[in-house]
């Protein structure tokens, strides 16, 4: 992942509900899946088990904050449990074993959490996030691009 896709990953976990937040952390495990496929096609087999590495800490961060009051965080453990394993499956052996599949059922509960996310009026869940403000300005001809950084204080 590049420092820039880091960069935008962190701003918008500033200012998301809890829903969101999975939402995001699907994405980032997305995002390193497809970085591990291309490394691997490269025959960089280090970077692939790297990036491997940080979907499958993703994958366990989310099993780690299942909330097992709520009947669906047991059907969600066993379906990260199955992700863990192929994961690790593919880091041993040091190829791409089903890492299509754990796309797909990421992608799958990506689109399922999106929908969650619409109707999540929690707020954003760092109450003291940094707001950027972003807009444009016009001097002599050249259009400028301002970027405003402030705190918010609750």
């Amino acid at each position: 992942m590049t420092k820039e896709e880091i960069n935008v990953f962190s701003k918008r976990v500033a200012q998301s509900s809890k829903s969101e937040l999975i939402v995001i952390s699907y994405e980032i495990i997305l995002n390193y899946i497809e970085s591990a496929k291309i490394e691997l096609a490269k025959e960089n087999t280090e970077k692939f088990v790297f990036n491997v590495k940080k979907a499958k800490q993703f994958v366990n961060d989310l099993s780690s904050v299942l909330d097992f009051s709520q009947k669906i965080s047991f059907e969600l453990m066993n379906i990260y449990m199955f992700i863990d394993r192929c994961l690790i499956k593919s880091m041993v052996k040091k190829m791409d074993c089903e890492l299509d599949l754990v796309e797909s059922i990421i992608g799958k509960l990506k689109v399922a959490f999106e929908e969650v996310s619409k109707s999540d009026d929690s707020g954003a869940m760092m109450k003291n996030g940094e707001h950027i403000y972003a807009g444009l300005t016009y001097g002599r001809g050249v259009l400028n691009e301002v970027a405003i950084r402030g705190n918010t204080y609750a």
